[in-house]
């Protein structure tokens, strides 16, 4: 996990934290960094007003200095703002689906994290109903459209607990999900979240033909091994790939993080597939099992397989580690025919 000091262990990050977060409960056995990472969210959230932000200028100075670097080396692209836009809604999510994994209506942190991630909600402006988010360039959960990423996710919270989602709130987030599924310049990667928020509202957010034209925008980059590759998700600006990048004759393989994210979306969204387009389900479950069935160091909590192709050099171990929790995920929601979260 990616964790800055501060009031207890701060950054939780989207490569790996946020989906350890999600899919740990559903492990046999406990492990003791997920209580950890549960207590440390607690306390941030019932702290909320009187926390330094994950991203202070004091906290970024203070890394800077620790690797030698200029004091605002890293304030370019990082900022309290931003990262208070990122930890709202990463304490929602993780707080939701905490209680709904043990059947619990929402507790007092959750109902806190909520009115805390509502409070930052953008109201105004071109970003009207987003969150603001950290744009470091690390494809694809800190770029350019990340930030309706992170709107998704803000709205499956919601759908855990609707009750939690003020009305004129609630009516934003949709609006501005609404208007990304067809805008040209919003990546695939982000149009399969978007469609992943609809399922779990039961098609709140868009109407069905939209949703059928997502899901079917997504099938069509699906290789016929049965996997999804993240390059194919863009576009994603001024990626960072390796020196083979440029090459035609270098292969695009399918990668664990594409797929187990896309098959996610559209298991959840089965109610609109044809016959065709659920047998191409099966085609990813199969994918991922093969998968998640090579032997790791400690069941799926870690993963030390070689990077694929469509993984930035410098993050491999970070896009493994989220790629085969978010397999997982998708996974467990196929066979189990609803999502973990969901306690109906």
């Amino acid at each position: 996990m990616a964790l800055i000091s501060g009031e207890g262990k701060a950054c939780i990050s989207c490569h790996t934290s946020l989906p350890y977060a999600l899919v740990e409960p559903l492990l046999e056995d406990e492990y003791p960094a997920y209580q950890d990472l549960i207590e440390n969210i607690d306390n941030r959230i019932l702290a909320w007003s009187a926390n330094t932000p994950w991203y202070s200028d004091k906290k970024l100075e203070q890394v800077a200095a620790l690797a030698n670097l200029p004091p605002d080396t890293l304030k370019r692209f990082l900022n309290a703002a931003d990262s208070r836009g990122v930890e709202a809604v990463f304490n929602a999510v993780i707080r939701a689906t905490h209680d709904a994994y043990l059947r619990k209506p929402a507790q007092t942190q959750t109902r806190r994290a909520f009115e805390n991630m509502w409070a930052e909600q953008v109201q105004s402006g071109p970003a009207a109903g987003r969150w603001r988010w950290i744009q470091a360039n690390l494809v694809p959960w800190e770029v350019t459209d990340s930030d309706l990423w992170g709107a998704s996710l803000a709205c499956v919270a919601a759908s855990i607990f609707p009750d939690l989602a003020p009305r004129d709130n609630l009516r934003l987030l949709h609006t501005t999900l609404r208007k990304a599924s067809s805008d040209a310049e919003v990546s695939l990667h982000v149009k399969a979240a978007v469609l992943w928020c609809d399922s779990e509202t039961g098609g709140k957010v868009l109407e069905n033909g939209v949703a059928r034209q997502l899901a079917t925008e997504l099938f069509a980059q699906q290789h016929d091994n049965g996997g999804w590759a993240l390059r194919d998700l863009g576009p994603f600006i001024n990626w960072v790939g390796s020196e083979s990048d440029c090459c035609q004759k270098r292969e695009l393989r399918a990668d664990a993080y594409a797929t187990g994210f896309v098959t996610l979306a559209l298991v959840r969204s089965q109610r609109l597939l044809s016959p065709d387009q659920k047998a191409s389900i099966a085609d990813a479950i199969t994918w991922i099992d093969r998968e998640l069935s090579n032997p790791y160091p400690d069941g799926p909590r870690y993963n030390k397989h070689a990077s694929s192709d469509a993984e930035l050099p410098e993050f491999r171990n970070l896009y493994t580690n989220a790629g085969h929790m978010w397999a997982f995920l998708a996974k467990t929601s196929h066979l189990e025919g609803k999502a973990p979260w969901d306690g109906n």
